[in-house]
């Protein structure tokens, strides 16, 4: 069986005192160690979790996770790993299985899709990405529904009373990208009486101010 490559992922809060991402490593590198996992990346943050740097590294190594630049991801614990609900567990783990890599976790160690019970963990876990992607559609759909009652606009004027909301809200809970929903959003009637595409800054904000609501 070929060699593991790893990736450390090392995340300390700055909201409270005392963490030190160096423990947290030596951990990790043991486990790598002991395992025969070769550590080809690591990525270390110390700032608030609610900052813009942990949020742009989580998006950079979901991106070298699929361009496979690793097949596994080592954390110490998943409070660690992912507190943001556009990045939950189930959903990243659900789309690192597209990508072919595994997770592991020091702290949860039976979170471990490399192991034998990987069989077991992976469907559970794309069951529970799935419940969740049909929970978070049903709120979308109720906050633009509130926001077009409220008489807000939620795109531009000339268009915003015509989008689709529904077919927004459904297509984004799939994990469809706004290219895509552009894509296939039909063409509206504005004020002007010409048939035009909504843009995809007004789906965007569309779909933004009803998760406010």
């Amino acid at each position: 069986m070929n060699m593991l490559r790893a990736c450390l992922w090392l995340r300390v809060s700055t909201d409270s005192k005392g963490q030190d991402p160096g423990l947290q490593r030596a951990d990790l590198e043991r486990v790598c160690s002991e395992r025969g996992w070769e550590i080809v990346k690591v990525y270390e943050v110390a700032e608030s979790a609610f900052g813009k740097r942990p949020r742009e590294q989580f998006k950079a190594m979901l991106e070298d996770a699929r361009q496979a630049q690793f097949n596994i991801i080592v954390v110490w614990s998943m409070d660690r790993f992912s507190r943001e609900s556009e990045w939950s567990v189930t959903r990243v783990i659900s789309m690192l299985q597209d990508y072919r890599v595994n997770f592991y976790s020091y702290s949860e160690p039976f979170l471990d899709t490399s192991g034998p019970f990987a069989g077991f963990l992976i469907p559970l876990f794309a069951w529970l990405a799935h419940q969740e992607s049909l929970r978070k559609g049903k709120s979308v759909q109720l906050g633009m529904a509130k926001a077009a009652a409220a008489g807000k606009d939620i795109g531009r004027p000339e268009v915003a009373k015509k989008l689709d909301v529904a077919l927004i809200a459904g297509m984004r809970s799939a994990g469809k990208s706004w290219s895509d929903i552009h894509k296939a959003h039909p063409r509206v009637r504005s004020t002007s009486g010409r048939q035009l595409k909504p843009s995809i800054g007004s789906i965007r904000r569309a779909f933004e101010a009803c998760q406010k609501v």
